[in-house]
Order: structure tokens, then C-alpha cells, then sequence
């Protein structure tokens, strides 16, 4: 299991310009050599311990492929198997909807950012009524701002008795933006006081 060299790698990769950020299977590789089979466990200060979990079927919804295509064969596990056997790519995308992979290639573009988010971030307590009009119904979210870029990684809590969180959505905002900060103005910002990060197993994962 890669550990935080390999997560620096990528990051090194992505300023320097050398990987290509677009490319369904590099960023596939990235999403399970980085975050998928690990958990991330923020303690927060009010003595709170949240668990984030990345699962594989989430992995086409964090880019955004369900705002090109409703179709269920290209989202969720069918989705990504369709992407580690070749049969989904960015032009395959672009066929379906020129249009809606434009407003979702930014966030390809930043996906490899999301390690770095990860360990760096503010955690916050999320209120989707204080966010404008939004539809993104989490309950955290973890922001950072990085290169003139406002990065937002929104969690869900998988169900009132359980610690665990699964993210749901990722936006990337620029200073292009009318509100890049729509996200966290109004927020409720929790102290974490640590965080570690765990490979998966009955032992570390609390239900």
C-alpha cells in the first residue's frame, strides 16, 4: 500500500505539470493507490472522531460523470469497471455530451489534489441552507485553498449511529468564480487536534 512518498509523488507530478490529469485510468490509479482501502480519521477537539472512507463506486460521482450522462452503466461500480477495462475514456465522455464534460473537466483536472486535501484541509460542520441554492445535501466538508484554488470535498455520515463518512461531491471554485468562497462563508469550522491514516481492516473500520 502506497504510503505519504507516494502521495507527495503524484502532488510533485500535478505542479509540474507532467501527468496527464485528464485521463480517466490515471486518475482511477491515483483514486485507489491514494485514498481508496485506507481510513482517515480526524479527532476533533470537542473529542468527535470522524472516519472518511473512499469507496471505488463513488469514484464516477466525485468526477462528475453523472452531470454528463444519467445513464447507470457509467456511474458506480459499472462505471468504473468500465474505466480499468478501457471502455470509458474522456473522449468517450466528450461523444456523449461536449457541453457537460467542460463543466466537469476542471474538476478532473484538480482530482489529484484530493490527498493533499486530505492531510491539509479545515474540516467543517456543513449547513447546505447557508450555501445559496445549492443541492449538495452533506453534512462536513473539508476545504482548502491552494494556488488560487478553493477545493471542496463534501462528506456524507453514512447513518446516525456510525462515524464513518463517505464523500459525495468534489468542487473546485477559482477567483474566476462569482463566489468562490459560497462553500464556507457561514460554516461551522471544527479544530481537528489529529489526523491519522489507516489501511483498512475489521480491526480499524467502526461501524
Amino acid at each position: 500500500m502506497p504510503h505519504r512518498g507516494a502521495r507527495q509523488s503524484f502532488l510533485l507530478l500535478f505542479i509540474e505539470g507532467t501527468m496527464v490529469m485528464t485521463d480517466l485510468k490515471d486518475l482511477q490509479q491515483y483514486y485507489e493507490q491514494t485514498l481508496c482501502d485506507r481510513i482517515f480519521r480526524y479527532s476533533l477537539a470537542n473529542g468527535t472522531v470522524i472516519d472518511v472512507i473512499f469507496y471505488r463506486e463513488a469514484f464516477c460521482h466525485l468526477l462528475g460523470i453523472q452531470h454528463i450522462t444519467k445513464n447507470r452503466r457509467f456511474i458506480g461500480h459499472s462505471g468504473y469497471d468500465r474505466i480499468q477495462s478501457g471502455k470509458l475514456t474522456v473522449s468517450t465522455l466528450k461523444g456523449m455530451n461536449r457541453v457537460g464534460f467542460g463543466k466537469i473537466k476542471q474538476r478532473m483536472e484538480y482530482f489529484p489534489l484530493i490527498g493533499h486535501l486530505m492531510e491539509h484541509g479545515d474540516l467543517f460542520r456543513f449547513y447546505p441552507e447557508r450555501a445559496g441554492r445549492t443541492r449538495i445535501q452533506a453534512t462536513s466538508l473539508i476545504h482548502q485553498e491552494k494556488q488560487k484554488l478553493y477545493l471542496h470535498l463534501f462528506l456524507a455520515k453514512e447513518s446516525q449511529k456510525s462515524n464513518i463518512y463517505a464523500p459525495m461531491s468534489y468542487i473546485v471554485l477559482t477567483e474566476r468564480d462569482d463566489n468562490p468562497k459560497l462553500f464556507i462563508e457561514g460554516q461551522e469550522h471544527k479544530k481537528v487536534i489529529e489526523l491519522e491514516i489507516m489501511p483498512m481492516n475489521p480491526q480499524t473500520a467502526i461501524k
